[in-house]
């Protein structure tokens, strides 16, 4: 007996997405679209003519990028060719100033000699000379001679080898600020590789010393040293070279920072904010932070993107900058939190590694405190001093040790990381 086949469940064709009239015979897998016969080829002819015009613009930059980058280039090499030969003049006149203290150094047994002469011809004309005289003139002259045997050996040429001539120039992309340009985040060495501070080498004489006639305000960064006068503004490099000298015709500045971030110094008055591009020598306002409140600035400190400002009166304020994009406020402390209503901020400072803030502050007549806190300004520990009219400013250290400085007595205080007194 013959077996009779199954009946198959026929579903009705999905309708093209389109025009949703004819069948759907082809699934697009980029727009995921069921498309009839006639749509699909339209739908073709529209991806086809969209790849027209990406091609055609593809083309139409890549001519304008082989043009720009030819041009860039160029700029780019001059600007290098001028600084290059600006640094062989100045390694000439380093050379020339070498000389100059060789021909100082070789030129003193000749006048020692001289001397010895012009006092021994005139007495002994007149026979004016004894025992004691004779055996003086005799040592002098064999100490002469001796300094003139070992003088190639005593001379020794410094020729600075802590630079580093790898950083002496280097090129980089920085992304167009408001105001500003914003460096790629510099690496840092973690606190464990960096070494710990000789508290007692700070006892001694200094190894070099910068002569400075009156300052407002001073920063560092890892290659130059910024300092504010009345009316200029001072670069030194670290082999206290003066490099620069900028007229500077705002009020006085009452702090310096670096930020590595910006690749900029940050300069701080009463009312604005300013930075300096030390390549250009460009100072620019920050609006966005100047003439923001009646109460004076005093202290800025800078770490990544974030900048603090603190200013000046009883009951401080700190204000939190992003300094990246448009320079928003992002927090605004305020007393209790900032410090207490009868106290004001001497001085606030980032940690190197940017996770503390160590602030100074002052009760007039009473004490003076200094903190570590947390980024959200909670108070880690604190220490209480004599109170001091001016105040203790503070440094903090590459090993996240912290260093205040007393205004006026020239004393020196070590604290540790955690904020515990270590030397005085």
């Amino acid at each position: 007996m013959a077996s009779v086949p199954k009946e198959k469940n026929l579903t009705p064709p999905r309708k093209c997405d389109i025009c949703q009239k004819g069948a759907g015979i082809s699934l697009c897998p980029g727009c995921e679209q069921m498309f009839c016969r006639k749509d699909f080829n339209e739908h073709r002819q529209q991806l086809s003519t969209q790849l027209d015009v990406i091609t055609r613009e593809h083309d139409f930059v890549k001519q304008s990028v082989d043009q720009t980058c030819d041009v860039t280039t160029s700029k780019v090499f001059d600007k290098i060719e001028k600084w290059e030969m600006e640094w062989m003049k100045k390694v000439k006149m380093a050379a020339d100033l070498a000389r100059e203290e060789v021909q100082d150094i070789v030129a003193e047994p000749k006048k020692q000699l001289k001397r010895i002469t012009d006092e021994i011809r005139p007495r002994m004309a007149d026979e004016d000379y004894v025992e004691y005289d004779l055996d003086r003139w005799m040592n002098e002259i064999k100490q002469v001679n001796a300094d003139m045997q070992a003088m190639s050996s005593t001379i020794v040429i410094e020729s600075g080898h802590e630079c580093e001539w790898k950083r002496m120039i280097k090129v980089r992309k920085l992304k167009p600020q408001s105001h500003v340009f914003k460096s790629p985040k510099r690496s840092e060495k973690s606190i464990n590789e960096v070494k710990q501070l000789d508290f007692n080498k700070l006892k001694v004489r200094p190894q070099r010393q910068i002569k400075v006639e009156s300052y407002w305000a001073m920063g560092a960064s890892d290659m130059n040293l910024l300092y504010c006068g009345k009316d200029t503004l001072c670069l030194t490099d670290r082999t206290d070279h003066k490099t620069n000298t900028l007229q500077w015709s705002g009020a006085p500045a009452t702090e310096i920072c670096w930020s590595s971030f910006l690749d900029r110094f940050l300069i701080l008055t009463s009312t604005t904010l300013h930075s300096l591009n030390v390549q250009t020598n460009e100072v620019t306002q920050i609006k966005q932070v100047s003439d923001k409140k009646k109460a004076d600035f005093l202290r800025c400190t800078c770490a990544n993107q974030t900048l603090l400002v603190s200013t000046f009166e009883n009951g401080s304020v700190v204000e939190e900058w992003d300094m990246s994009g448009e320079w928003r406020m992002m927090r605004r402390w305020k007393p209790p939190v900032s410090c207490q209503q009868n106290e004001w901020i001497v001085d606030i400072r980032f940690s190197c590694d940017g996770s503390h803030i160590g602030v100074t502050m002052s009760t007039p007549g009473e004490y003076n405190l200094f903190h570590v806190r947390d980024r959200s300004m909670n108070i880690l520990n604190s220490i209480t001093f004599p109170w001091l009219e001016y105040g203790y400013v503070l440094l903090s250290l590459p090993n996240g040790q912290w260093l205040t400085h007393e205004a006026r007595n020239e004393q020196l205080h070590m604290v540790s990381r955690d904020g515990k007194l270590e030397h005085v």
